[in-house]
């Protein structure tokens, strides 16, 4: 089990992809705008340009929709070309779900050895047979984890922004809407500089702008959902514990995925106790149920 890592976009100028359609949607920060590809069985390239020299450790795409599990990525780049050097070696595309589980939706993330680069290629394969990818979030930098890991306590949950009443007969009305993950914990021996990392975190990304969570970021099953990309929510100050040590409460909500779009209202004649439909002036009324 490795320290659990937070990861600050670098700025992308530009982008381009070989084939498909939408891929300035991959700059915006909803992973429900897509770049999606139209071809499968040969590989597709995403070219990144910083803008200058930067250094990255960690590449995350996130909403992957529908990629097999024979998806393969590679990532290559450097200071001049998008080939110079081999940043990750080919291998799978998917993140490993927890042990039973194959989630239609999921994310791709690298995270090994610093690299110097402006530029970054990123070379995807989706097998003869499945359908072509479409891909909602593309994020890298240089990745921090503290030197010791988050205390005990920390844990996930559940929102949802759908909403419920009860109704005088006893039933409930309800309004159905997406679900999204939370997750909170706690860094209880920061030093100075660690202290002083989250603080510039906090200022640049404040609570409306996108930042990548990792609980744990080894390559292991579940590793899917220990990825939390979103806001952080709820900053609180710092506390200093004493001369060496510093706690931090932090917690952050998920961005809803792609298969937790809210279902649409769907409207219904009303009635009569008859069964008939209600008229009025020769039109049908209708609620929303």
């Amino acid at each position: 089990m490795a320290n659990m890592l937070m990861l600050r976009p670098v700025d992308i100028v530009a982008i381009a992809a070989s084939r498909g359609s939408g891929v300035a949607n991959l700059l915006r920060p909803s992973p429900k705008e897509v770049w999606v590809d139209n071809a499968v069985g040969t590989a597709a390239t995403i070219d990144v340009d910083f803008g200058s020299m930067v250094v990255i450790d960690s590449v995350f795409l996130g909403s992957i929709i529908g990629p097999a599990l024979a998806a393969r990525w590679t990532i290559s780049g450097g200071l001049a070309g998008y080939g110079e050097i081999t940043i990750k070696a080919d291998g799978p595309l998917r993140v490993p779900d927890r042990p039973g589980r194959f989630a239609p939706n999921t994310h791709a993330f690298w995270h090994g050895d610093e690299q110097l680069v402006r530029y970054m290629r990123i070379s995807l394969t989706q097998p003869v047979g499945s359908a072509p990818l479409a891909i909602g979030v593309i994020m890298a930098g240089d990745a921090w984890q503290p030197a010791y890991n988050q205390e005990w306590g920390a844990g996930r949950g559940v929102k949802d922004t759908g909403s419920v009443s009860r109704l005088l007969s006893g039933d409930f009305a309800l309004v159905e809407g997406a679900r999204y993950g939370t997750y909170k914990w706690t860094l209880g021996d920061l030093t100075d500089d660690e202290a002083d990392w989250l603080h510039d975190l906090a200022m640049d990304r404040g609570e409306s702008r996108v930042v990548l969570v990792v609980e744990d970021p080894d390559w292991t099953p579940g590793l899917r959902a220990r990825l939390h990309y979103g806001l952080l929510t709820g900053l609180r100050p710092n506390e200093r514990r004493n001369p060496a040590q510093t706690r931090w409460d932090c917690q952050i909500e998920d961005w809803a995925s792609a298969a937790d779009r809210p279902i649409p209202p769907q409207s219904g004649s009303i009635t009569t106790l008859g069964g008939s439909p209600l008229t009025f002036g020769g039109e049908i009324l209708t609620i929303g149920v």
